[in-house]
């Protein structure tokens, strides 16, 4: 879709853009398209993404590069903004379901020189402890040959970490995130790092793990933690290491009420968040510890400059490749990491895809590709964004289009900025609502809709 871009400069220079999402083409008034040169000839080194549905299901290879193993959905805290907290649980697996497990993965098929990275994955995985660590004694002998070992990781919210636990985690070479909001963090539960022992731990493995880069504090924006900076210099702090390493950094997507609750949710909390978020990446030229934000600014610029069609665009989380796979002990197959076997999608079908003993049969009826849904094609952000979650409906997926769209417009505006010195102000576009259009919300008059609240009815 062709977007009229309204910019201007910081002393008041204004410049008329056009921009295409479909073919990632910026042009200026004058007609100077922003490209690297040769950029028509480039060859796309990516398969063209195939469109998946509830009626044209998204298939899974066995040939995996990217295998998210999912212990169980228990927890010690219950996180406002969990994408897990009301997702029905299965019954729990254990130790003694390893053997069995090992077994079929025989069904599956890894290539060394490919590479294989391997997730752990909870609810809260170091729960798991007594199944975890004779899974990983059980995969590095599966895997004893290989001289390129796979690479293990985890994301934990911290709790559960000793000195013993961490040195485990090191011994075994794992890349950890630790689940931490910083100054926000009272929204997502308890603090560890308040607890004297488990401070302690954290920071000994961040000692040992970042010379490695192999940790990083994970952080997610909300309505009440909205500074990337100020979660920077909460880390900085903690840590005493200028150039900490924070991972994930968007805004919250809406799994329930606790997630629809801690989005951003009026018009004025929209352009309040875009205009900070904007400054804070701005007047620090980017070192705000958030490499992966960093990293989505310049591959938009990139994939501008090459002009990278939106038929080659996948998933922002990457569970529609076919490669990547998640499955539970048993050897389901699930839409996600964050789902159980027995859990219905809000399309009403199951998150549970088959299982690995099949994988010919393995179907993803759950989830809907980014051209399936009805505003993602006519959207500005679309080549940021890539489809927010791709198995939300409803008030939850309104909830988190609308925050992945001010989250996404503010690293397109400093890509734009970067591309052609203009910061943009305007969109013009029929698809877009007002509030999209406008995008720092001081060009047009902003009347407030009250949100509907939902209610969640299941109990787990």
């Amino acid at each position: 879709m062709l977007f009229t871009i309204i910019a201007a400069k910081q002393d008041g220079t204004r410049a008329k853009f056009e921009y295409d999402n479909e073919t990632n083409t910026l042009r200026a008034e004058n007609g100077t398209v922003f490209e690297y040169p040769g950029a028509d000839q480039r060859v796309e080194d990516r398969p063209e993404a195939v469109p998946f549905s509830i009626d044209a299901p998204l298939s899974k290879s066995r040939h995996v590069r990217l295998l998210k193993i999912q212990l169980g959905l228990s927890c010690n805290y219950s996180c406002e903004y969990c994408s897990q907290r009301f997702v029905e649980r299965p019954p729990e697996t254990s130790r003694k379901d390893i053997e069995a497990f090992m077994r079929r993965l025989d069904a599956l098929e890894f290539d060394e020189a490919a590479g294989l990275k391997i997730e752990f994955w909870g609810g809260e995985p170091l729960v798991y402890i007594k199944t975890l660590r004779p899974l990983v004694e059980a995969i590095n002998e599966r895997f004893r040959e290989w001289k390129t070992k796979p690479r293990y990781s985890i994301i934990t919210n911290g709790s559960l970490m000793t000195e013993e636990i961490a040195s485990w985690l090191i011994g075994n070479c794992f890349a950890v995130a630790i689940s931490h909001d910083g100054p926000g963090q009272h929204v997502r539960g308890p603090d560890p790092l308040e607890v004297p022992e488990t401070r302690e731990a954290i920071l000994g493995l961040y000692r040992a793990l970042r010379p490695l880069g192999r940790i990083s504090f994970n952080a997610m924006l909300n309505r009440a933690n909205t500074s990337r900076k100020a979660i920077h210099e909460f880390f900085v702090k903690f840590t005493g290491d200028p150039n900490v390493i924070l991972g994930e950094g968007s805004v919250v997507d809406a799994y329930d009420e606790g997630g629809y609750g801690s989005s951003l949710d009026t018009k004025a909390e929209h352009f309040a968040f875009r205009r900070e978020a904007f400054n804070d990446i701005y007047s620090t030229g980017g070192d705000i510890g958030f490499p992966g934000v960093i990293e989505k600014i310049d591959s938009f610029t990139r994939s501008v400059l090459s002009h990278r069609e939106a038929r080659f665009l996948g998933q922002k989380c990457g569970m529609d490749d076919p490669h990547v796979l998640a499955i539970d002990l048993r050897g389901n197959v699930l839409t996600c990491q964050n789902v159980s076997a027995v859990e219905t999608a809000p399309n009403g079908t199951s998150h549970c895809a088959g299982n690995i003993a099949d994988m010919d049969q393995v179907r993803v009826h759950s989830a809907a590709h980014w051209r399936n849904r009805p505003n993602c094609s006519g959207c500005p952000v679309l080549q940021l964004c890539k489809g927010s979650c791709m198995f939300l409906e409803g008030d939850y997926w309104n909830a988190s289009c609308a925050n992945s769209y001010s989250d996404n417009i503010v690293l397109f505006a400093l890509s734009f900025e970067r591309m052609t010195g203009f910061i943009p102000t305007y969109i013009g576009a029929p698809t877009l609502p007002p509030e999209r259009r406008d995008i720092w919300g001081n060009l047009l008059q902003h009347e407030e809709t009250p949100r509907r609240r939902t209610i969640p009815i299941k109990a787990v």
